[in-house]
């Protein structure tokens, strides 16, 4: 019985050890953002999606939070379309396609259902918001003017501005009662990016939308987490993975206020644990548990926001930390295949998405980072492996002793 046990020890001991290898060996094999190689990834990520997101993928994640299959469809249509935008157009088939049938889903009335229908701008803000933006990328990508799809684009953001100038903040409700930021940000970059195919329509619903946030927004502090649309105050102040999204979209929006913002996002959530690169759910000095907005916390980090937090960087031209928290992501993700590419295992398709909706944007500093040495990363895992195996090597040597002195006694 002890033998087996002893056995067992040396086993676990070995598939630790084999973990902690793997660990310090995938954390660098991640492309350069931007690169052919990367793209590559990106659409393996795609194809390993589509066949959970032509079955049941967007119900399942339904059955987790709130807007899980709204997610799913607008985030697999949004990376389609960044795919597309990223090649020549005469090889934009397959994401056109598989873009459009995103949209389908995200209008359908199971998926639209689930959000308030009388609450503006029809359905709330964050189903208005993410609609519109996979509507008006839909459009870019495509370089097709379709009237009907132009006309019904521009009707969605028209009752998305006249939701903000009739609301009592800035930012109006998702549900009843119920405002996050975030989704907001999402809709005014929908009117931005409107803007950006056509003459100027919402530029001055955009310019008062960033002036009311830098009201709202105590000096120095980033956007708010949660907001009561109902008072006008701040229900949760900022946190890691609202930030992350948001300052993936507020380039698009203002560049000062995305400056700005991503300035507080880095001094606030960049973190390290155990020479890991991370970025926190809460702000330092603050702690608290993770909820369905954040995901599971491992030490105060959250996968969401260091997946979507890698996008913000690369949309914010940083591109050492993009590369760096990407890296940290492939690291411990546990990633397999080459043409199919899952995380996890495939165990939660929704963080698939959110990893190539931020890594299929372009990269807006063109410049190429230095690699990542993750240094201490490695030091700590020879303190690991070191306190994994000295019990072996101890008792080995205690043998060793034992028997040198039996045999001097022998003598």
């Amino acid at each position: 019985m002890a033998r087996f046990g002893s056995i067992t020890l040396v086993v676990l001991s070995a598939a630790l050890s084999g973990i902690v290898l793997w660990w310090n060996m995938a954390i660098h094999q991640t492309p350069i953002p931007g690169s052919t190689e990367e793209l590559e990834q990106v659409d393996a990520v795609l194809r390993a999606s589509r066949d959970g997101m032509h079955g049941d993928l967007p119900w399942r994640m339904q059955r987790l939070f709130p807007e899980g299959a709204a997610f799913s469809y607008a985030l697999f249509g949004l990376a389609h379309c960044q795919v597309a935008m990223r090649r020549p157009m005469g090889d934009r088939g397959i994401q056109l396609e598989e873009a459009r049938w995103s949209m389908d889903g995200l209008r359908s009335e199971r998926v639209r259902g689930g959000f308030p229908a009388l609450l503006p701008p029809g359905h709330g803000i964050f189903y208005a918001g993410w609609s519109a933006l996979l509507e008006g990328s839909l459009i870019e990508a495509s370089g097709v003017e379709d009237p009907l799809e132009v006309s019904l684009f521009r009707q969605h953001c028209d009752t998305i501005a006249g939701t903000f100038a009739a609301a009592g903040s800035s930012f109006p409700a998702s549900y009843n009662g119920m405002a996050w930021p975030a989704d907001a940000t999402v809709a005014i970059a929908a009117l931005a990016l409107h803007d950006r195919l056509f003459p100027d329509r919402y530029d001055g619903t955009v310019s008062n939308w960033v002036e009311r946030v830098r009201a709202e927004t105590p000096p120095g502090e980033g956007i708010a987490h949660a907001w009561d649309p109902d008072a006008g105050v701040v229900r949760t102040p900022m946190r890691g993975s609202s930030m992350a999204l948001m300052c993936v979209l507020l380039p698009s929006i203002d560049a000062e206020l995305a400056k700005e913002q991503f300035g507080i996002f880095r001094k606030e959530f960049f973190a390290e644990r155990f020479g890991v690169p991370v970025i926190s759910e809460f702000p330092k000095g603050q702690r608290g548990l993770g909820d369905v907005d954040s995901g599971p916390l491992i030490l105060g980090a959250g996968a969401a926001a260091m997946i979507v937090g890698a996008g913000a960087c690369r949309m914010n031209g940083d591109a050492f930390h993009d590369l760096e928290m990407s890296s940290t992501t492939d690291g411990f993700g546990f990633v397999f295949g080459k043409e199919e590419r899952t995380y996890l295992f495939g165990a939660m398709p929704i963080a698939d998405l959110f990893i190539v909706w931020s890594r299929s944007r372009s990269v807006s500093n063109p410049v190429q980072p230095a690699r990542p040495m993750f240094l201490r990363f490695h030091l700590w895992s020879t303190v690991l492996m070191f306190l994994i195996w000295a019990p072996f090597v101890w008792r080995a040597l205690r043998k060793k002793r034992r028997r040198v002195l039996r045999n001097q006694v022998v003598q």
